[in-house]
């Protein structure tokens, strides 16, 4: 819910961002050249730059809710790790003798 929030947040402040360009184009009154060139190359590098924010965003807002959800025991995984691989380690027999 918390990440939710925070996600659209962001993109509300991107929109913003992005109009930017347009809107200070149509208050100056620019000419062709702006209208046509550097408003749209402006506003194309500004979507670039949002779009690798937003996934960056969303990456790491979803890598601690994905954290939380599949956490594995760390005793769990080293013995399966180890029967796995057929590896002896020293730890791995005194686990064998105790159980």
């Amino acid at each position: 819910m918390f990440s939710s929030k925070i996600m659209l947040f962001y993109r509300i402040i991107a929109l913003l961002m992005l109009s930017i360009p347009t809107v200070i184009n149509i208050y100056n009154n620019g000419d062709i050249v702006s209208s046509i060139i550097y408003v749209p190359l402006i506003t194309l590098g500004l979507s670039a730059i949002a779009i690798f924010l937003d996934g960056k965003l969303e990456a790491v807002l979803n890598r601690g809710m994905i954290l939380t959800m599949f956490r594995a025991h760390t005793a769990n995984s080293y013995l399966k790790t180890t029967s796995d691989i057929k590896v002896s380690h020293p730890d791995f027999r005194l686990l064998k003798e105790v159980t």
